[in-house]
């Protein structure tokens, strides 16, 4: 079985921030990479999207919906990208998953081909094992 409990961290490593102190704290640093690269590294099988209308959409089992409201994010994604090719930055992902898929990955898996497709995101899919 999935277990859907993330691992427990020790809080003594770092500063735990609210959504709005978050958000603020990774544009700071996002818009000042001038031509340094961005990696992010996903292992979680499970995640609840913040302030996703798509995500909320697969949280109460409308799958169409969910899916039509990602395609309504690639204009976003493509200005995005347009915004890192003027900073001279690459956005890499790796996301790691598991066999079977939740719902939350089959999601995901969705919403990364759109960022690749129109976000300009070089992303790699690799199994746990």
């Amino acid at each position: 079985m999935i277990d859907l409990h993330p691992p427990r961290l020790d809080r003594a490593q770092g500063v735990r921030l609210d959504q709005p102190a978050y958000s603020a704290d990774f544009w700071q640093r996002y818009t000042r990479l001038d031509r340094r690269d961005s990696w992010k590294l996903e292992r979680g099988q499970h995640f609840v999207e913040q302030d996703s209308p798509s995500r909320a959409a697969l949280g109460r089992g409308d799958w169409a919906e969910a899916l039509r409201l990602l395609e309504g994010r690639r204009a976003g994604l493509r200005e995005e990208a347009e915004q890192d090719r003027r900073l001279g930055t690459v956005f890499h992902r790796v996301r790691v998953v598991e066999k079977p898929f939740t719902p939350y990955i089959q999601w995901e898996l969705h919403s990364l081909l759109l960022n690749a497709e129109d976000g300009g995101e070089d992303i790699r899919i690799v199994e746990a094992g």
